[in-house]
């Protein structure tokens, strides 16, 4: 799958609950959204956090680089703050922060997260110096977005970020970007050997217009549209007949045109970061795209996969990651065609799975979620061969592990395996590459 895949420390490793069950702040004090407690400074974040992580978590964040601990946790822990903290939804948390001179959510998360590295490491916190910073970042980027940005590759990697340049070489184009655009370029069409187009950041394009003129490209294959803020995408979506990968990210659509059925040639969907997109109703409509193999729904917060999407029989590859499952659903299982499931940085903590479950699943991906014991009931999944878990809390491997007999590969990176577990899994799996450092 062609795709941005983030490779991060997210740490969800947590025990008894994202701090609740474990808060001892007076119930006078409390100040809950959903349930979860609301901390109302950087110190109470910092209290909240101790609650949360483990020792053993709190030893591996202490000795990373403060760098590699917030950007690679951007998207892990980051995203868990920005969302049950209520920095999104005005909380208490993210009135404190505003007042500090802060704006974005993701920046309210890279201050907490680089704050508590520095407390762990008994260093200066130097909150006035982050928030500076990200003042600085925003000014700049606001004066960069103020214009139209274009960018074209060619077919020997060359790169042009002038529209006019690119039109003397328009036929060696293969990608083009659009950024900030009110409207598509009227010369956009003389690209005929396009293969790649992405829109981003133009809240202001007219959709409908901009798909009747992409249309006229029939060279384009792959459409992406990044932060556009749309609440809705036309019908002439559907005439987009040669497009085999659709990118949809950041908006706030709750559907697809019906009209999407007529990409017959679509086998790659991708939608992320589309929290409000009603998703039975979604699997429904694709349920009728014969050649739809690929389908990505990562970072939309979903807390449960209708089982619907059992109706996507023709699926072999399906994308998970950072959402807030709890479990494979029974939809999921009943895929008969699936080959790989990445459920990459979410809350499950056990598996269900019987010998009817997935019969083609090959590959399966849990890391970072907050598994304790490894998952035997993989062992009911006959055709897996690659099971990939790294950053789990795992400290048992059942004496039934052998039972894994067909597995090729296994890697079982930074769990809290002792060594004579280790020595055991690798003893039990003579067949299977298995990584466990």
């Amino acid at each position: 799958m062609v795709k941005q895949i983030f490779l991060f420390i997210s740490l969800l490793i947590i025990q008894n609950g994202l701090g609740q069950s474990k808060n001892v702040i007076p119930l006078s004090q409390r100040d809950l959204i959903n349930g979860i407690y609301i901390p109302k400074d950087l110190k109470d974040s910092f209290s909240q956090i101790n609650i949360i992580w483990s020792d053993s978590i709190k030893t591996k964040v202490k000795a990373m680089k403060e760098s590699d601990f917030v950007n690679n946790n951007h998207f892990g822990f980051g995203m868990w703050m920005r969302n049950n903290w209520g920095l999104w939804k005005g909380s208490r948390l993210f009135k404190y922060l505003n007042e500090k001179g802060l704006n974005h959510p993701d920046d309210m998360s890279s201050v907490i997260l680089t704050s508590y590295h520095r407390h762990l490491n008994n260093r200066n916190l130097k909150v006035r110096n982050q928030i500076k910073g990200y003042k600085e970042y925003w000014k700049k980027a606001n004066k960069e977005s103020a214009s139209k940005r274009f960018k074209a590759k060619t077919t020997n990697k060359n790169t042009y970020t002038d529209l006019k340049l690119a039109l003397k070489n328009y036929d060696s184009i293969i990608d083009i970007e659009l950024i900030g655009y009110e409207k598509i370029p009227k010369k956009l069409e003389r690209f005929q050997n396009l293969q790649e187009l992405t829109i981003e950041d133009s809240p202001k394009i007219d959709l409908e217009n901009a798909i009747n003129r992409i249309s006229k490209i029939t060279s384009i294959q792959k459409l992406r549209f990044f932060n556009n803020s749309k609440s809705k995408y036309p019908e002439n979506l559907g005439s987009l007949k040669n497009i085999n990968s659709l990118w949809i990210s950041g908006d706030s659509i709750t559907n697809l045109p019906k009209s999407i059925i007529e990409l017959k040639v679509l086998n790659e969907l991708i939608i992320n970061e589309c929290p409000k997109i009603e998703f039975y109703s979604l699997f429904e409509t694709l349920s009728a795209m014969d050649n739809l193999k690929e389908l990505d729904i990562s970072e939309n917060m979903i807390k449960k996969v209708p089982d619907n999407i059992g109706a996507l029989k023709q699926l072999k590859e399906l994308w998970l990651d950072d959402n807030t499952l709890t479990e494979v659903t029974k939809g999921i299982k009943s895929l008969p065609n699936l080959e790989y499931l990445r459920l990459f940085s979410n809350e499950i903590k056990s598996l269900d799975f019987t010998i009817s479950d997935l019969p083609s699943l090959k590959n399966i991906d849990l890391c970072y979620n907050p598994f304790e014991v490894f998952p035997i009931e993989l062992g009911e999944l006959k055709n897996l061969e690659r099971i990939t878990m790294w950053h789990t809390e795992v400290n048992f491997i059942p004496k039934d592990i052998s039972k894994l007999n067909n597995l090729k590969f296994l890697n079982l990176q930074n769990s809290e395996l002792n060594e004579e577990q280790k020595l055991f899994l690798i003893e039990s799996l003579p067949n299977a590459k298995v990584i466990v450092k």
